[in-house]
Order: C-alpha cells, then sequence, then structure tokens
C-alpha cells in the first residue's frame, strides 16, 4: 500500500474499526470473525475494499465489497470521502448499527440497476466514481431535497470540477474521463445524451480555454464534436438550462 493518502483513509474509518473491534495491522483490519484488507491498485487506480471468512485462525478468500476511482487528480478530501464510504461498508459488513452518523450517512449511492446500464442514475454513479468527493456532495442533496434533482446537482458540483479538469488536467486524466462519457453518448437514452452535451456545453460557457480541450477531446468522434459544437449556442441562450448549470 504506497498511496500517500493511505492515512486519511483509516482515519475515517477509526469510529467504525472501534465500533466492530478489529485488530489494525498496516492495512489489514481483522477480528476473529473476518480480515478485511484495505489497498490501492496503481494498475486501476483504486481504493480497494476486500473481506474474507475466518476460520478456526486461517483466513478464507478475500472477497472485493468496495472500490473507488482515486488518479492523481484526488486530494486528501477526496481519499477522507473514501475513508467514510468504506467504513459504511464495514459497519455493513459486520452487522453493526451506526452509533453516530453525519446527516447525509443514511442517504445510499446512486446503483445502476440491470436494463438502467447507461440511463441518468448510470451516468451519476459514474460521475461520482471519477470524482469521489461529489459522493458526500450526492448524500447532502438528496437528504436536503429528498429527491435528486440532476441537472441542479450537477450544476453546483459537477460542472465546477468539469472546469478544473479541463483547465488543470492532463491529456490522460482527459481521456480517462472522455472514455467514460463517450460511452453515455453512444449507448445512453436521449435524456441521457442531452444530459452528457449539456455538462460540456456548461462547463465551456464562457470558456474558450474549456472549449478548446473539449473539441480536441472529442475530436476522434465527429458525431459527439458536432453534436456539442451545434449544442452550445442553444445552450447559451436557454436561460432555463443556464440557471440551472450555472452557478455564479
Amino acid at each position: 500500500m504506497d498511496n500517500k493518502f493511505f492515512d486519511s483513509v483509516i482515519k475515517e474509518m477509526d469510529e467504525a474499526i472501534n465500533e466492530i473491534g478489529l485488530k489494525v495491522e498496516g492495512n489489514v483490519l481483522s477480528n476473529d470473525q473476518k480480515s478485511v484488507k484495505i489497498e490501492y491498485s496503481e494498475a486501476r487506480q483504486m481504493y480497494t475494499l476486500s473481506v474474507a471468512d475466518v476460520t478456526e485462525g486461517a483466513i478464507g478468500e478475500y472477497k472485493e465489497i468496495n472500490a473507488w476511482l482515486f488518479d492523481d487528480t484526488q486530494t486528501k478530501k477526496d481519499a477522507e470521502c473514501v475513508g467514510m464510504d468504506f467504513a459504511e461498508s464495514l459497519r455493513k459488513e459486520f452487522g453493526v448499527k451506526v452509533q453516530k452518523t453525519r446527516t447525509n450517512s443514511i442517504v445510499d449511492l446512486p446503483t445502476a440497476q440491470k436494463g438502467d446500464d447507461y440511463g441518468i442514475t448510470a451516468f451519476t454513479k459514474k460521475m461520482l466514481d471519477v470524482f469521489p468527493a461529489l459522493k458526500d456532495e450526492y448524500k447532502a442533496h438528496i437528504a436536503h431535497y429528498g429527491n435528486f434533482l440532476y441537472i441542479n446537482f450537477f450544476g453546483e458540483h459537477l460542472i465546477p470540477r468539469l472546469v478544473r479538469l479541463f483547465e488543470e488536467g492532463t491529456a490522460k486524466q482527459i481521456k480517462k474521463f472522455y472514455n467514460v462519457v463517450v460511452d453515455f453518448y453512444t449507448n445512453g437514452d436521449a435524456d441521457t445524451i442531452n444530459t452528457v452535451v449539456a455538462v460540456l456545453a456548461a462547463a465551456s460557457y464562457k470558456n474558450s480555454t474549456v472549449d478548446a480541450k473539449i473539441k480536441e477531446m472529442l475530436n476522434d468522434n465527429k458525431h459527439f464534436l458536432n453534436s456539442y459544437v451545434m449544442f452550445v449556442p442553444f445552450f447559451n441562450k436557454n436561460q432555463k438550462l443556464l440557471s440551472a448549470l450555472i452557478k455564479k
């Protein structure tokens, strides 16, 4: 485990570790019933949480129960979000009720259902994976509104991160984002496709640098590029979309 934010992940899990009664040895947490392993995979660029049953002192096969995308764009705050989510997974795995929760910790993260692999819910889940800090903000949003107002949520939380990605991100990071959104543009329903194009248009609103980076990103997919280019003028004049997606 050589990711520099490992300590931040573990620190956010301390409360759950104490509640369950786990012994900590490096990246392994254990008691007489189960062994838990926290790892960072450079190849997958993910934090993973795996659990194995312990029988008479013998550790069985580890099974991954949670994973978070985490690359070099992420920060200490993002690592803390990983730790919070892993803590909830631990409590669920060991059947421990939360003793002291954050207001938004009771809100479930979106889960794509069968047949909704490329719908808005699946797209939201992917965006929360690409930008882990959004997971906590998603929970706060649901706790506040009681429902998912996805356009407003994307405007408040996703768009600023996209602007930062295109202004400061490396070619590799932008390519990684493209590989996610192109699937939804190609396979999504009409609402999802429109949303994908709209969030890109919102990110480039009055920002020539971002606009140029997006066009460069889409250059190998002329259909996607054309949709974006044609939508931008419409977006710039649509007050409803502007008020929902552009937050001052």
